[in-house]
């Protein structure tokens, strides 16, 4: 994934002298009037969702070859808030006025398909992620009031076999849910609680498949989101510095959490900036680059950016 560098002309190389040293992110693209969110790579493609900053409500998810120019997912007539890519094979959310489901599309061929049955209801699904066989989502049901969801789920799906794993259930009304990443044998989502217009209490979760555990990441009484992984259930998430609530772009970290314990800054980013969803993916060399959407809290506007060697980077 690293040959992305090269085509969008807002790309910066800002490589690590030394991989020992905390990382300085890379800009993968990031155009003027225009806002990248949801980044999610494999071998040769980047996927991503954008819209405009004039029409902020018609956003669309594309998938860019690498050599080529984007390509929108999302068919005429329908928006899209989210998607996600393992080798060809792209799952993504396509919404209309009435509903909001998941679908396939092929990156070579560009055809899409539907998902097997289980997985889309007359309830919402979105903010997937795709890994082999499982797919993870958030379903649930809108009550209008923004923030405000009632019977969301964090839900795994495997397409071989329909199996249905929920992660998590709402708690509360007033909690917020969010699916993050599958990856191979793990997958990660995060929570925060939501009132009177403030997050707080915001952690992630990682759960392994294959011993049906689920743990809260170790967090020293601040804010953590966006959680990402690596094949080896490394996680890498988001973690700003406020105890009482979370704001947007106040000293915002990138932290990286293996299986074994311990944590490791990674980079820090600039106060106003901030990061609302990563990716992990793991290159052939065997490191780690972490994508983000960079966010600029004062006005909205988001690119897309990454980490590499996010597996070695530190202090």
């Amino acid at each position: 994934m690293r040959r992305f560098i090269g085509l969008v002309t807002a790309i910066a190389l800002m490589m690590l002298t030394n991989a020992a040293q905390a990382a300085t992110p890379e800009v993968v693209m990031d155009e003027q009037g225009v806002n990248e969110r949801v980044p999610s790579v494999s071998d040769g493609y980047l996927v991503w969702n954008a819209n405009s900053v004039a029409k902020p409500r018609r956003e669309h998810s594309y998938v860019m070859a690498d050599g080529g120019g984007p390509v929108r997912i999302s068919p005429p007539g329908t928006t899209s808030h989210g998607a996600a890519i393992d080798g060809t094979t792209i799952v993504y959310e396509e919404a209309t006025a009435e509903d909001s489901d998941l679908w396939f599309y092929d990156a070579q061929t560009q055809v899409r398909s539907a998902t097997p049955d289980g997985v889309n209801t007359p309830q919402i699904e979105h903010r997937p992620s795709l890994s082999g066989n499982w797919v993870l989502f958030t379903r649930e049901n809108w009550n209008r009031v923004p923030f405000r969801r009632s019977r969301t789920k964090v839900v795994l799906f495997n397409l071989m076999d329909s199996t249905t794993i929920v992660l998590e259930r709402l708690r509360t009304k007033s909690s917020y849910l969010i699916s993050d990443q599958v990856k191979g044998d793990w997958a990660t989502y995060e929570s925060c609680e939501f009132r009177r217009g403030r997050f707080f209490d915001c952690q992630v979760w990682r759960y392994q498949i294959s011993t049906d555990e689920l743990v809260q990441m170790p967090n020293p009484g601040v804010q953590q989101y966006a959680g990402a992984l690596s094949d080896d259930g490394t996680v890498y998430l988001v973690r700003t510095r406020n105890r009482n609530q979370w704001r947007c772009g106040s000293h915002s970290k990138l932290v990286r959490m293996p299986v074994g314990g311990g944590q490791t800054v990674i980079a820090t980013l600039p106060d106003g900036l901030d990061a609302l969803a990563t990716f992990g993916f793991d290159e052939m060399d065997g490191s780690t680059t972490v994508y983000f959407d960079r966010l600029t809290c004062k006005n909205g506007r988001s690119g897309i950016y990454r980490i590499v060697d996010a597996d070695s980077a530190g202090p």
